[in-house]
């Protein structure tokens, strides 16, 4: 059997570390070519060659928050392979804040909304605009997270509002791209053994609680959804929340 991704160009932002890293790696390992986007220059070299040799891949690092580097970044994925199949709106995260509404700081507010949830919108539009040109259809997925539909007292207001804004643009989207048989679809991780989330001291006391598994995801297992929705296996799959969360948002 052929891999599933073979020859499909896909952009992945957030590919340094974590998730976006875990996608990567399996995408090539499915025969993709690969745009490798992130701040973290060195990173994004590094999840290259994780790839391996044959592997191919262009990296570009990326401020999702700028429109010109996103359009800078789409641009050179066509120079490079030629077309676009799917991208991977990856890029996010969460900043050290207080989580009570009477202490939130506005600047830190306006900073996880402009890269969770405006950053997200101007990747995706990016990639809508070159995937209806070519007119031959698409594959569009955004990380979403488990907290945008079930919150926690200690996750920062910014974050979760701005992920539950992802899931509504990309429901939003669904209807949107169908007409164009463009694919949209939300990866709803809960809590994942990446970097940030290993780093939080004592976190399965504090969490496990709310999940039934009483477990941390394996990126590589969120990747092997996402390779899969990605996929021409998956061609009717769209407006699906991929929820891969031990359960946490099932109770």
């Amino acid at each position: 059997m052929s891999p599933m991704l073979e020859g499909k160009v896909v952009v992945i932002t957030g590919a340094e570390s974590g998730i976006g890293r875990a996608v990567s790696l399996r995408c090539a390992a499915e025969g993709a070519h690969l745009a490798l986007a992130g701040l973290v220059e060195e990173g994004l070299r590094e999840t290259a060659q994780l790839a391996g040799e044959d592997a191919a891949t262009i990296t570009v690092p990326t401020d999702i928050r700028d429109a010109d580097q996103v359009d800078a970044l789409f641009a050179a994925t066509v120079k490079e392979f030629g077309r676009l199949d799917a991208a991977f709106a990856n890029a996010g995260g969460a900043m050290r804040t207080p989580s009570e509404l009477a202490d939130s700081d506005l600047d830190i507010w306006k900073q996880m909304v402009e890269t969770n949830l405006t950053g997200t919108f101007i990747t995706l539009r990016a990639a809508a605009r070159i995937l209806i040109d070519q007119g031959e259809g698409g594959s569009l997925i955004a990380t979403g997270s488990s907290t945008a539909i079930r919150p926690i007292a200690t996750a920062p207001l910014a974050y979760m509002a701005a992920k539950a804004g992802v899931h509504q643009l990309m429901r939003a989207l669904t209807l949107e791209m169908a007409q164009h048989n463009i694919r949209v679809n939300t990866l709803v991780p809960g809590g994942s053994a990446t970097p940030p989330v290993l780093a939080i001291e004592n976190y399965a006391e504090k969490n496990f609680g709310t999940v039934p598994m009483k477990a941390l995801v394996d990126p590589d297992e969120l990747a092997a959804i996402v390779a899969f929705a990605l996929s021409d296996q998956a061609p009717h799959m769209t407006g699906t929340l991929l929820k891969v969360d031990a359960g946490r948002t099932s109770v």
